[in-house]
């Protein structure tokens, strides 16, 4: 039972509950946290993605940059090597020292010789092809580290701002409870 049959008065059983109330509302102060702390941890973690691609974008064109260098060697190797070869049949057959059928031979040779120098080409052009695009891929990953970067600084600049603001927020409530105490000191209530 509540209330007891008299209209102004309560019962017994809820005095205790009452009593305690101004205990249960007393709460600690207010700790104010930073309102985009998700977003700046978000931020952070954008950042940490971009600087992983961008760090996987210069290994990729670091090995297509190898791996065009290896190609462009060896198409050059290959010149230099069917141009040897064939300076030395040109030699023998100036000096006479070919026959006929050797000749068949020598221009099927070349004829193949083309055809590996022509593969080796289009294998650079592919290196070359591929580091072009790992170049183009790995500047759009460095702009969108550097957006990610900015944004991240921006976030942490204003969480900087907010900082000081509260802080100033504070001391100027604190001045003014000690100025409040120092006025009911010095001029108590007259009454």
């Amino acid at each position: 039972m509540l209330f007891d049959t008299q209209p102004n008065r309560v019962a017994w059983s809820v005095r205790p509950i009452v009593s305690l109330l101004p205990r249960w509302s007393y709460t600690a102060p207010v700790r104010h946290r930073y309102p985009f702390e998700a977003l700046r941890w978000l931020r952070r973690q954008r950042v940490d993605r971009e600087a992983a691609e961008v760090s996987e974008r210069a290994a990729r064109t670091a090995l297509a940059r190898g791996d065009e260098a290896r190609a462009e060697i060896t198409r050059r190797s290959s010149e230099q090597r069917i141009n040897d070869v064939s300076r030395a049949e040109l030699s023998r057959f100036d000096e006479n020292g070919v026959r006929a059928g050797e000749l068949a031979r020598v221009g099927d040779w070349r004829k193949g010789a083309e055809r590996e120098l022509a593969a080796k080409q289009q294998k650079e052009m592919q290196a070359r092809e591929a580091l072009r695009t790992e170049v183009a891929a790995e500047a759009v990953a460095r702009r969108a580290l550097g957006v990610a970067s900015n944004e991240a600084d921006l976030i942490d600049g204003h969480r900087e701002a907010w900082k000081k603001e509260r802080a100033s927020a504070e001391e100027r409530s604190e001045e003014e409870a000690i100025l409040e105490q120092w006025t009911a000191k010095r001029y108590p209530l007259r009454g």
